[in-house]
């Protein structure tokens, strides 16, 4: 048998270079899970982490000062929570007609009607309840002339005495028909050419939405959001929510003969108004009841969050300073995770579905929204509810990064429902709970 040879220098040399390359890399590095460790000096290695321990603390605080004015859409009604209290919401403004060089038609104008029209945009709570409307006439409106804090009440300003007070239920549009006396004495010529006139006749008005009946311990709801843009048209007459409308009638003669001329004016609202938000914290439920407002020391299980001037919450940023003195940190993601009460008690129809944020600048001034919850001009979906785990969820990565570099922020963070203009409410979890707020930070570290 012919044998075969074999040629042993491939294999030879195959052999010596594995053994080589394994001594030249188990030479380049001293830890396996770091490829290249000691190539880079220590001072400029890059740490990729993530870290969930960051300490924050939350409390409750009162707003005392809220600004309505001119606003255009709003809340009236009233919610009397187990948790909240007795919230009301009311509107106020200066009517003015618009302006016209021909007056009422003469000394035979005579008033027909003057119509208030009501028309609600949505609602909350019980639309069965009965509620009476009541419109009061302004005595003083230099409160409408500049800003006016929406959470103060106008005791002493109106006339106690309702132009009207009407039941009302449902949701419909709702006519109410003012008495005629009143729509003469807002019928002056001169008043259409100077509205400087008109206003001394007639400041300004007051509108209210209260229960028909209040019982004690009784805890119920109704309230509209409106629209001041809303409006319907009757016999080619735009009329606008919250405003009136008077028809009236006057003579006219034409060749010798006198014809009636039926006209009718609008007399819509300017840009002195706003919305008022009363409440009042007594009358909630002893067992439910908001506990440590203002109390920024002591932690509660729980903070509260209502709209319309009522109580917002403050979370602070304890660790801070701790993070600060460990520069230079780059916050790759930032997300704060905050757990929901869903109290069976909270008004179902008024939880708010997403957080806002707010911040101050380092001199303690209210700066705005915080930039990871602004997109182009407007508010972004960043922080809403998740129902799958009950919980806020509302990425700070900007806000975080700007706040370790100095540039914003007092070291806290200022909770809101979505909107200022609607009625809505959270109960939210702290770190005194067994159900803590949590910051989860991914972030690269140049030690």
């Amino acid at each position: 048998m012919r044998k075969r040879r074999v040629n042993a220098l491939p294999l030879i040399f195959n052999a010596f270079t594995i053994i080589f390359a394994s001594i030249f890399l188990t030479s380049c590095y001293n830890e396996p899970q770091f490829l290249g460790n000691n190539l880079t000096p220590d001072d400029d290695i890059l740490a990729l982490k993530t870290d969930t321990t960051f300490e924050v603390s939350a409390y409750t605080v009162k707003d005392d000062t809220t600004d309505t004015y001119g606003a255009t859409s709003g809340f009236v009604g009233y919610v009397n929570s187990r948790i909240f209290g007795l919230t009301k919401g009311a509107f106020l403004a200066k009517l003015l007609p618009i302006e016209s060089s021909e007056g009422w038609g003469g000394s035979t104008a005579k008033p027909d009607s003057l119509i208030f029209y009501f028309i609600p945009t949505s609602y909350y709570g019980d639309t069965t309840i009965t509620v009476k409307l009541n419109l009061y006439e302004l005595t003083d409106t230099s409160f409408l002339d500049s800003e006016h804090n929406a959470v103060d009440p106008i005791d002493g300003n109106y006339n106690m005495t309702p132009l009207f007070s009407e039941e009302y239920s449902g949701t419909q549009l709702k006519k109410i028909y003012l008495d005629t006396l009143f729509a003469r004495s807002l019928m002056d010529s001169i008043s259409l050419a100077d509205t400087s006139v008109f206003v001394q006749k007639f400041p300004g008005f007051y509108f209210t939405c209260e229960p028909l009946v209040t019982n004690a311990g009784e805890y119920s709801e109704i309230g509209y959001n409106v629209d001041l843009s809303t409006y319907t048209i009757i016999s080619s007459t735009y009329c606008y929510n919250m405003s009136f409308v008077l028809y009236y009638h006057y003579m006219e003669e034409t060749d010798g003969v006198e014809d009636t001329v039926s006209v009718s004016r609008a007399f819509t609202c300017t840009t002195h108004q706003y919305f008022q938000y009363l409440h009042d914290y007594t009358t909630s439920d002893p067992q439910y009841s908001m506990k440590s407002i203002n109390d920024t020391i002591n932690q509660d299980t729980v903070i509260y969050l209502q709209s319309l001037g009522s109580v917002y919450g403050k979370i602070k940023l304890n660790d801070l300073k701790i993070w600060k003195d460990s520069f230079p940190v780059i916050i790759n993601r930032a997300e704060l995770i905050i757990g929901r009460d869903n109290s069976p008690i909270s008004l179902s129809d008024s939880l708010t579905d997403q957080l806002v944020l707010y911040y101050k600048d380092t001199d303690g001034s209210w700066a705005g929204i915080i930039p990871d919850q602004y997109t182009s001009y407007s508010l972004n979906s960043n922080g809403e509810y998740r129902t799958y785990d009950q919980s806020y969820s509302i990425e700070i990565t900007s806000f975080l990064q700007r706040t370790l570099e100095g540039e914003i922020g007092d070291g806290c963070i200022y909770l809101t429902p979505t909107t200022g203009t609607s009625l809505l409410h959270a109960v939210l979890k702290t770190n005194a709970s067994s159900r803590k707020i949590k910051l989860k930070i991914s972030y690269t570290r140049l030690n």
